[in-house]
């Protein structure tokens, strides 16, 4: 994984978020706080935006929040892993226990999709939604994560 994209800084453990609205602001202010987009407020708009389109919940307690957006200043992934089960309109109806965020700028976003199917690709593989569902080690978890080859 290239590291300005996805590094160990850019995974959080979240105890507060009790509803998908605020998962989205704790993954928009995460974002915000790492330089990965100028406006919090925006971004967690463009979330919400995202999200009325169609279901960002993958199965098995994973979900991919992304949106294509002018405040995003630069391609990035963030792990956020919530104490709470989130309720989502996940495909398989479970609440969410990670998101993977995504931030995707308006220019070369085509790039970045190629991430978001990259990622909903492996995905698929029980490994390693098992791995990112019960790992707690932030190096760990960035060595899992780094699999994914972008």
């Amino acid at each position: 994984m290239n590291k300005e994209v996805f590094n160990k800084e850019h995974i959080l453990f979240d105890t507060t978020a009790k509803t998908q609205e605020e998962a989205f602001g704790v993954i928009a202010k995460f974002a915000h706080s790492l330089g990965a987009v100028d406006n919090e407020l925006e971004y967690f708009e463009g979330l919400k935006e995202r999200e009325a389109e169609a279901t960002t919940g993958f199965k098995d307690h994973i979900a991919i929040p992304h949106c294509k957006h002018k405040t995003n200043l630069r391609p990035g992934m963030f792990f956020v892993k919530f104490a709470n089960e989130i309720p989502w309109h996940s495909l398989d109806g479970k609440p969410v226990k990670v998101a993977l965020a995504l931030t995707i700028p308006e220019e070369g976003a085509t790039e970045h999709l190629k991430l978001l199917s990259l990622i909903a690709r492996k995905l698929i593989d029980d490994q390693f939604r098992e791995a990112i569902l019960s790992e707690n080690n932030p190096n760990h978890l960035t060595e899992i994560i780094d699999k994914i080859d972008f």
